[in-house]
């Protein structure tokens, strides 16, 4: 630990709180303290949290209470189990905008609001009271912290920026915030081809302990340094999110900055769902604030196979999210992980619902097997494949160089394998691919 990392912990980030009225620092110690818990410890510690928050919501809010009755809940001491809780229905991005204020506690009314564009590019809006944002940036920062690149550790973001032009009077107040905590932010929006040198350049200048980034715009950036044979400066650790992260673009990222890479999982509804021990590279669940299960097409709670995440935040009192189907799928396993660190193990990250590739015969076929086939060819700088109708399949390029007719041709004969030529399959070379609204690159689109 650094000497301002010390200071900052010790001094200047109490004395902030105790102006504020915050316990960031109250709550990182509790949460630490847990990872000393056996996982029967850390499971009754759920179950207690989960009890609570399922007798307030069915109190305090108007939808838990009608659709939990509706569906044969007389009791809610009835609940008295897992496998009762996971009978209770399931609660879907439609749900909540169609009975916004159903979900809001009654007795939380100074609630933080946040919105999410998310993949589809359409709003969607939810709320979280204070005590809860102050628990999932403890959360947060004890998994980046278990990575090196925890509270006061000099850290550089490649990250997203604030939507619309700030004033001078905001960008200082920015600055001075950023600067109080040892970070310095770098806008991956506005990162492109001409320009990834000033980049480069700001990197070795900070000289960060640890990195933090969005997987494809530091996968970019990582391209362009081997490309160039640029030695640039070496990080103690880096740490990735907001998209998948796959084997491939890990390789490329540890040989252009020198350094190990670590993978966090997360969305904007809940922050740090999982990040990545330094030992085994297993992302570990925060079981401590939510309950994570994953489900197959049935509705059925599973491990040990992919399914879509369904997720329940412990300590959102203000506008509890109770079995919440987030688009995201994933493998949760029984098998422990000989790291030392009690919180069970995400085994993989299996991208979005919405990622899966349909053919007029119903096959699915994932997203993830693009990234492992373009990777293949040098001549594609980006891609994006995109379906807009059952039987044809447009795959947008942004080429390094020409496209070789015969690099069609296995990209066709590979996808054929799982398609069985079902699929209309166009190439069309662009110059660009838009990013999503909030700044991350979709691998797959599927608007059917």
């Amino acid at each position: 630990m650094s000497l301002y990392s010390k200071t900052f912990c010790n001094v200047l980030l109490p004395t902030y709180e105790a102006i504020k009225g915050k316990e960031l620092l109250k709550n990182i110690k509790l949460y630490d303290e847990h990872l000393s818990w056996n996982q029967e410890q850390l499971l009754d510690y759920q179950w207690k949290a989960l009890s609570e928050l399922i007798n307030h919501a069915y109190n305090s809010t108007t939808y838990y209470k009608k659709v939990w009755t509706n569906a044969g809940v007389d009791n809610i001491l009835d609940i008295k189990n897992l496998n009762d809780f996971y009978q209770l229905p399931l609660t879907s991005k439609a749900d909540i905008k169609e009975h916004y204020d159903e979900f809001v506690s009654t007795k939380f009314s100074n609630n933080i609001r946040k919105s999410t564009g998310g993949s589809t590019g359409h709003p969607f809006h939810f709320e979280y009271n204070i005590e809860s944002n102050t628990r999932r940036e403890a959360v947060m920062w004890r998994g980046y912290g278990w990575l090196g690149a925890g509270l006061g550790n000099k850290t550089l973001y490649l990250w997203g920026a604030d939507i619309g032009k700030k004033s001078f009077l905001k960008s200082i107040k920015n600055d001075l915030y950023h600067g109080f905590y040892n970070r310095k932010m770098l806008n991956s929006f506005s990162m492109n081809k001409d320009n990834m040198m000033e980049y480069v350049t700001a990197i070795e200048k900070f000289k960060p302990v640890a990195l933090v980034s969005y997987v494809n715009p530091l996968f970019e950036l990582a391209n362009f340094i081997i490309d160039n044979k640029i030695k640039t400066y070496r990080p103690e650790t880096i740490l990735t999110g907001a998209e998948p992260l796959y084997p491939h673009q890990r390789q490329i990222i540890e040989q252009a900055f020198n350094c190990k890479v670590y993978d966090t999982f997360g969305c904007r509804e809940f922050m740090l769902m999982s990040a990545e021990c330094r030992e085994n590279k297993n992302l570990h669940i925060n079981i401590d604030h939510l309950l994570i299960e994953t489900i197959n097409e049935k509705n059925e709670s599973v491990t040990e196979q992919s399914g879509d995440l369904v997720i329940t935040d412990l300590f959102n009192y203000g506008m509890p999210l109770i079995r919440y189907i987030n688009g995201d799928r994933a493998t949760l396993i029984n098998t422990p992980c000989g790291c030392g660190n009690p919180l069970p193990v995400m085994q993989s990250v299996d991208g979005r619902k919405l990622d899966i590739i349909k053919t007029p015969s119903g096959k699915r076929i994932p997203g993830e097997l693009f990234p492992h086939l373009f990777k293949e060819f040098k001549a594609i700088q980006r891609f994006q494949v995109r379906q807009t109708v059952i039987d044809q399949l447009d795959i947008l390029i942004i080429e390094n160089s020409a496209l070789e007719a015969t690099s069609k041709t296995a990209i066709l004969s590979e996808i054929n394998k799982y398609a069985n030529n079902e699929l209309a399959i166009n190439f069309c070379i662009v110059n660009d691919i838009p990013l999503t609204v909030s700044g991350k690159h979709r691998v797959t689109v599927c608007e059917i």
